[in-house]
């Protein structure tokens, strides 16, 4: 059970990895779907929806166990936040946007409490992986990094809402939402690649008192050593 477990940090790298590469190739599959201006989530939309929500769904399953196998490895706050995380992506997975910005294709724009809904569990998203991010890593380049994505975040959301309203046509909201969420995922995965190779070197040199790979000596057999030497 204890090697599961440290195993588990890895899959945030996992998420970090799937995200980008699926919606990336997802999008570009797309007829008609815009990776400037339409967001993420708009890829749950559609004939293959079921792409772009199981991509969602399983990224979030992911961070949840990575979650669960940074608990004791890492900042306790940061492990919760990345847990919460998790949780969101399956939620936006499962409450799918409204129909919008263009796509998909033909279809009419919608104003549901759905679509509000979705709005509201992506802000809780943006948060938590803000405050996950601010808590991973060495203090300093953790803050810039935070500020970085919460400054694509917001940019990205008052463009989506100039772009809704008509004031401002086909803005580049889905980029700056895609490079937000890639680069707090891609900050996640790294500490939690860190976590768990870490915790199996510290594992490894405490089974011997040298940290080399022999078997450590027991407090019986030093004894009988120092007696056999000062017999000599």
């Amino acid at each position: 059970m204890g090697g599961v477990t440290r195993v588990l940090p890895f899959f945030g790298v996992l998420a970090a990895v799937q995200m980008p590469v699926v919606t990336t190739v997802d999008g570009l599959l797309r007829p008609g779907f815009d990776p400037m201006r339409q967001w993420i989530s708009h890829l749950g939309l559609g004939e293959y929806g079921w792409i772009g929500a199981a991509n969602l769904a399983t990224c979030g399953f992911w961070l949840i166990l990575a979650a669960a196998g940074l608990w004791r490895r890492a900042d306790r706050w940061a492990a919760g936040l990345v847990l919460w995380c998790g949780v969101c992506l399956i939620a936006l997975a499962v409450v799918r946007t409204d129909a919008g910005l263009g796509f998909p294709p033909g279809v009419p724009v919608e104003h549901t409490v759905r679509g509000l809904i979705h709005q509201m569990i992506s802000v809780t998203l943006a948060v938590a992986g803000v405050g996950a991010v601010s808590r991973l890593g060495p203090r300093r380049p953790a803050l810039l990094v935070a500020g970085v994505v919460t400054t694509l975040f917001t940019a990205a959301t008052g463009l989506v809402l100039l772009d809704a309203a008509g004031v401002l046509a086909a803005t580049p909201s889905g980029l700056l939402e895609r490079v937000a969420l890639f680069t707090g995922l891609g900050w996640i995965g790294v500490f939690s690649g860190r976590a768990a190779s870490g915790s199996s070197g510290r594992r490894r040199c405490a089974a011997s008192p040298t940290g080399g790979a022999g078997p450590a000596r027991t407090p019986g057999a030093a004894r009988e050593t120092a007696e056999a030497e000062s017999g000599r």
